[in-house]
Formats: C-alpha cells, sequence, structure tokens
C-alpha cells in the first residue's frame, strides 16, 4: 500500500513507528503531514533507498526489518526521551546540529543532550567514534570538563551532527550508559515489575538529572527508590508532579517534562502518541 502525504490511518501508525526506530522522533498519530514526509526522506537515506517522501511497500518492508535500537525501552520510549531533549526532528535539524549551550551549570552539548560537562577527550573520541572528525574533536576539546561558556560554544560553532548520528549515538552510548546509571538507583528497572512505558519514564528522569540522591531537592528521587522497593507504584506518578516545585519559577520545559513522565508512566506510550 502507497502512503503519501495526506493519509491517514492505522498503517500510517505503523509507518511512524518504523521511522522512530531509525531515530526520526515523529509522533505516532496516524497522519502523514509535513514532518513525517521529512521523516521518510530522511529515512530513505539511512537506508539507502533512494526515492520521494512517500512509502512504498519496498520501504515500508526496509523499516519494518529495521532492529529495535534499544530493546530495554524500545523505539518508543528512545523516541520520547529524545523528543524531551530536542523536541522533535525538524526542530533538531534547526537548532541542535550545531553545539548548544543550555543555562548554567551545563557544558556545551552536542547531539541529544550529550553534556560535554561530564565527558574527557578519551569518552568523546570512544562516543563518537565515526561521528566526529579529529578537527571536531579538537574545537570541542576547552570545552570538555567544564561548564559552558558563549565562547566555547562559539570556538566550536563548525561542528554539525546530522540527527541520524546523533541519534545512533543515543541509542548506541548514551541510553546504556544510562539505563545502567538508573538501575544503580532503581533496581526495578531491570525486572519485570514495571512495564516499558515506566522504565522510560525513571531512564528519562535519570538523564535528565542524573543519579545523585543527596539533598533536599533528590527528595522526590529517593521516595521514588522507596516506593519502588515497597511495590507502591501508583504513588510514582505523585512524584514526578511533585519535582515541578523545583523550576516553576526558572525553567517550564523541566516543568512539563516531569508531567510528561507522570503521564508515561500512568498511561503507556499512547497518551502521548508515541506508541
Amino acid at each position: 500500500m502507497l502512503l503519501r502525504q495526506g493519509a491517514r490511518g492505522e498503517e500510517v501508525k505503523a509507518l511512524q513507528r518504523g521511522l522512530n526506530k531509525l531515530g526520526e522522533l515523529v509522533l505516532v498519530d496516524g497522519g502523514f503531514g509535513s514532518g513525517t514526509a521529512q521523516a521518510v526522506s530522511a529515512a530513505r537515506i539511512t537506508l539507502g533507498v533512494p526515492g520521494p517522501p512517500e512509502a512504498d511497500d519496498t520501504f515500508q518492508a526496509a523499516l519494518q526489518a529495521a532492529p529495535d535500537p534499544f530493546p530495554p525501552i524500545t523505539a518508543a520510549g528512545m523516541t520520547f526521551i529524545a523528543r524531551e531533549e530536542v523536541s522533535d526532528g525538524t526542530t533538531y535539524r534547526r537548532k541542535y546540529q550545531r553545539p548548544c549551550l543550555p543555562p548554567f551549570p551545563s557544558g556545551v552539548t552536542i547531539g541529544i543532550g550529550y553534556d560535554c560537562r561530564f565527558v574527557d577527550r578519551a569518552q568523546l573520541e570512544a562516543d563518537w567514534q565515526g561521528v566526529l572528525s579529529p578537527q571536531a574533536i579538537a574545537l570541542l576539546e576547552p570545552a570538555l570538563g567544564i561548564p559552558g561558556t558563549p565562547f566555547l560554544c562559539e570556538r566550536a560553532a563548525a561542528v554539525t551532527i546530522t540527527l541520524g548520528d546523533a541519534m545512533r549515538v543515543f541509542a548506541a552510548r548514551s541510553l546504556p550508559k544510562y539505563f545502567d546509571l538508573t538501575r544503580r538507583i532503581y533496581p526495578a528497572v531491570a525486572d519485570q515489575i514495571l512495564n516499558t512505558a515506566q522504565r522510560t519514564a525513571l531512564v528519562s528522569l535519570v538523564y535528565n538529572r542524573g543519579a545523585d540522591l543527596a539533598g533536599e531537592r533528590r527528595r522526590e528521587m529517593r521516595t521514588i527508590q522507596s516506593l519502588l522497593r515497597h511495590g507502591r507504584l501508583g504513588e510514582v506518578p505523585a512524584q514526578f508532579e511533585s519535582m515541578t516545585r523545583l523550576w516553576q519559577n526558572v525553567a517550564s520545559g523541566l516543568v512539563k517534562r516531569r508531567r510528561a513522565e507522570a503521564t508515561l508512566w500512568q498511561s503507556g506510550f499512547g497518551a502521548l502518541q508515541l506508541d
């Protein structure tokens, strides 16, 4: 069945799920709009299947055959976290292909929320092997291990990372690292007690806030630890909501993220059109 811009229905949802396995960050809303068309064009390049921005049977079969990029949280979970970091594919290409500077004390950030403040050169080279050239590494090196500044960000401005490369590093390097960090403080993330959406909500939290549980600002994260230990899963969403106290006057994006994580925990990917 040929799908093109303007099509709607379950077939389009299946197409969008397949596109997200390739890291295209589209909503699974069943509507073949401009964002899905752009994602199809990008996926054709990734798959080496040239053609117009429409999905014929050959293209759909290629998507179906693509492996899940990170099975512990699935492509839907990967898409949720990446969208919380960079919004969507169109926004990434406009705003995040080059290094950016989140609020202090973050470092110069590349790809899908990859903060140079927390890595050294060896780690950067290992994570971005085959993506970043030696010249790009040299431009980023002064920003490694320290909070970012406008000067450091501008110095690295020539570095460009495509969405496809960013998502491949995200799936292969960042998510395994943060899944392991999450498992250290929330062992239930690796057990069958949690479904995939609930695991994703916890990994998203740790990807954003880290695994430190010390201090009053981490009160809710410690409470979640206790709730999971005692199997009181239904009380976890309230802790995501309670965390919004920290950012009411600072960054509304983090308030929205905590609430999206609470919704994900309660209702799954479908509630956020990412299933």
